[in-house]
């Protein structure tokens, strides 16, 4: 029988993994048993009854491999309670408009399968963990580096969406 929410996550530095695992706990709390794994090591949904998916936001957009996951799980995921959540810097203003390109960066996935709800987080930016590639970029952007997680909105947001992705 399908007990288990999945919370499934890309990620490329770890910021979105320990957003997944504060999901994931919350989750425990309200008395589920919850499976927190990378994406890429997700073949079969069918022993979950929902799932909670979520990416790093990359120039605007999700992960590739998250993007195909949703794309590749579909049909099973249309028939199931799903949430996605983002986290990004993006969100560290929590503004209107960067609310509105967070929300942008879900859109193929949100296409696919229509969530029940979503989440957007402001995330951690450490320089000394990037690529070079992407330390041109953060410094082309200017963008600030430091860790913008808000750990009381993402556990308020798990637990805000438990009713939503547990049927009865």
């Amino acid at each position: 029988m399908k007990d288990t929410i999945l919370v499934a996550y890309a990620t490329r530095y770890g910021s979105t993994a320990d957003v997944a695992e504060a999901i994931g706990d919350e989750l425990r709390k309200a008395g589920n048993e919850v499976e927190v794994r990378p994406i890429s090591e997700l073949r079969d949904l069918s022993q979950y009854r929902a799932a909670v998916i979520g990416s790093p936001i990359y120039m605007g957009k999700w992960l590739p491999e998250a993007q195909v996951f949703v794309e590749r799980h579909q049909q099973y995921l249309r028939g199931i309670p799903v949430a996605y959540f983002a986290v990004g810097l993006v969100a560290t203003g929590r503004t209107p408009d960067a609310i509105r390109k967070a929300e942008a960066s879900m859109s193929q996935v949100r296409m696919l399968v229509n969530p029940v709800d979503i989440g957007i987080f402001p995330g951690r930016l450490e320089s000394s963990r990037l690529s070079a590639a992407d330390r041109a970029i953060i410094k082309l952007v200017r963008a600030k580096t430091g860790d913008f997680r808000d750990w009381g909105a993402v556990r308020a947001w798990a637990q805000a969406l438990h009713p939503k992705i547990v049927r009865a």
